[in-house]
């Protein structure tokens, strides 16, 4: 997962949600976003809890907004970068090329890390399996050779949808975790 940058605020487009949905109010959205974008320039205060409990009203009925779930969405993304940078934990440069000074990953790191579960309503992740993959990651970091993960193998990993009615882990979280996984293992093998 690319980082989140002030541009891609700046950029983002969402669209007007069909007929008969009223969507979220864009006014109270871009107002939002303009926190998002000064919080990421460097000069806003919000957190990632900030962004996780952001509430948005309809527009004045007969207006339309927009889409919910992709401001969501884009939000998701926010909130991740938000984490990241909270952690101090993000080994990947901005230009996203690996270069330059990085953080390793440890398998202290990965023992540490949680995930948070996904919204009702909204299938995460297979908490079981996640974690079994976790261990195989901490033990690769720890011990390399034979049978450890492969980059191409932490590229390849899917993991279930969560069954119905429980929460697994917020998918996006994941899957800037395993970003971090193959940037750990790029290094690695320099």
């Amino acid at each position: 997962m690319s980082r989140v940058t002030p541009d891609d605020v700046s950029r983002i487009h969402f669209a007007m949600p069909p007929m008969g949905h009223r969507g979220y109010h864009a006014d109270e959205v871009d107002a939002f976003l303009e926190l998002v974008s000064a919080t990421l320039a460097g000069h806003g205060a919000l957190t990632a809890d900030d962004i996780r409990h952001v509430a948005f009203d309809a527009p004045r009925f007969g207006g339309r907004g927009y889409q919910a779930d992709q401001v969501d969405e884009f939000l998701d993304r926010v909130r991740v970068e938000l984490e990241f940078r909270q952690r101090g934990s993000r080994p990947v440069p901005a230009g996203g090329n690996g270069s330059g000074p990085s953080a390793l990953l440890t398998p202290d790191d990965v023992h540490r890390t949680r995930f948070t579960q996904s919204a009702v309503g909204r299938r995460g992740y297979d908490t079981e399996e996640v974690d079994a993959f976790m261990d195989l990651v901490a033990a690769t970091l720890a011990h390399g050779g034979p049978g450890s993960l492969t980059i191409p193998d932490v590229r390849a990993v899917r993991f279930t949808e969560a069954r119905l009615g429980t929460r697994g882990y917020v998918r996006d979280e994941v899957d800037a975790f395993l970003d971090l996984v193959v940037t750990a293992l790029e290094n690695n093998h320099r």
